[in-house]
């Protein structure tokens, strides 16, 4: 499992998750060096139902999300070395402009200095074209939204400037409200947008949260007090949190949650459009699907089987789980890739390809890979400590 691969994003709430490049073209080239296999998610598939045999080896890479990033710097190095990859794309996040920009390909080709190539943001249609075209890259669904919903009536907090407080809204909070922007959110800072005084209620994921819609009468009255009291000005006031919250406390609940109908019709609604957008634009079969933020449960895994996925993810890194025939066909397992590897809240992106090798062969059942892991992992804690680099 991966997500981005790139250079860093510094200021944005899932840096933590990009590969660096080097990292990514040293996992890749080793992975080929050592013999290791990348199939697609239908061969996976047809091993774990028939027992179909698979070369050795065997490993599926997959990409989260679909970040810019992937076009303009994994899909190079994947290409380079011949290995093929599964990109789980939201849907609402795919960039709608008719958009091909430049990739580290460009740059090897002299075509392109490596400044000029941009990677905040989320790929076109038309790159996905591209990629998926080349027989190296599967686009399968992530679902429609990838966002987080109130689930409940209880104010935990308000929308104001950084600098009061050192807080800014959760980036849900603007793809909800601008949905239409969500593509430009890394970019853009939607949070700007987003009226000052906004209530944040309670919150979860998407795809398994009855969602709460909030009373906008007292949306109103809070983001209009704010307003009228100084606009940004007024989260200077030492007392601000406990004037809103009052407002709060003699509001009437003017709020609902969405039906059991409701909520089952929405979701069966995401996962279907999210299938139909991909498969409309790009012409290909979407049979797979990741659930975005792991975000699962046993209804929603079987709202997906009886809309016509062949398999979830709906595990990660279960050492009882090695997507093998005789295992549920329907439950695909993952693993991270190493990079970033999280220790104690501490997050190493600059690691070995010896390191992602063992976790991959350990997480296929290699039991004495578990000693090189634990052998880099002390290299990486000692590094940090003493050197400071982490």
């Amino acid at each position: 499992m991966y997500h981005g691969v790139g250079p860093a994003s510094p200021g944005w709430l899932w840096n933590h998750l990009t590969t660096p490049v080097d990292v990514f073209e040293g996992q890749m080239s080793l992975l080929k060096e050592r013999g290791w296999s990348t199939i697609s998610l239908d061969e996976l598939y047809a091993h774990m139902a028939f027992g179909r045999k698979l070369p050795g080896k065997p490993v599926v890479l997959t990409f989260d999300d679909g970040y810019l990033n992937n076009w303009v710097y994994a899909y190079p190095i994947l290409k380079k070395y011949g290995h093929r990859a599964v990109i789980w794309i939201s849907t609402d996040f795919v960039d709608p402009r008719d958009l091909v920009r430049p990739t580290l390909e460009d740059h090897w080709e002299g075509k392109a200095e490596l400044e000029e190539l941009s990677a905040p943001g989320f790929v076109s249609w038309e790159e996905l074209k591209r990629m998926t075209g080349s027989g190296l890259i599967e686009a399968q669904s992530h679902a429609k939204t990838h966002t987080w919903y109130f689930s409940g009536p209880r104010v935990i907090d308000f929308h104001r400037p950084e600098e009061a407080g050192g807080y800014s809204a959760p980036p849900w909070l603007g793809w909800n409200m601008y949905p239409d922007r969500k593509f430009e959110y890394i970019s853009a800072g939607l949070e700007k947008d987003i009226p000052l005084g906004t209530p944040i209620y309670e919150h979860g994921k998407s795809l398994v949260t009855r969602r709460y819609f909030e009373d906008k009468g007292l949306t109103a009255r809070l983001v209009g007090h704010v307003s009228a009291n100084g606009g940004a000005g007024f989260f200077l006031n030492r007392d601000w949190r406990q004037d809103l919250l009052e407002i709060v406390g003699d509001s009437p609940g003017g709020g609902r949650f969405e039906t059991d109908q409701e909520y089952e019709g929405r979701v069966r609604a995401e996962l279907v459009q999210s299938r139909e957008e991909i498969e409309t634009a790009l012409g290909t079969e979407v049979k797979f699907l990741c659930w975005p933020g792991g975000g699962r449960n046993q209804r929603v895994i079987r709202i997906a089987l009886e809309e016509g996925y062949l398999a979830t993810t709906t595990h990660f890194n279960d050492p009882q789980r090695r997507n093998v025939y005789g295992q549920d066909k329907t439950e695909i397992n993952r693993v991270g890739c190493g990079s970033p590897w999280v220790w104690h809240d501490k997050i190493f992106h600059r690691t070995d390809p010896g390191f992602f090798l063992a976790m991959l062969s350990d997480f296929a059942g290699n039991k004495k890979s578990i000693w090189i892991m634990r052998l880099y992992k002390l290299r990486y804690v000692f590094r940090c400590y003493l050197f400071g680099k982490c």
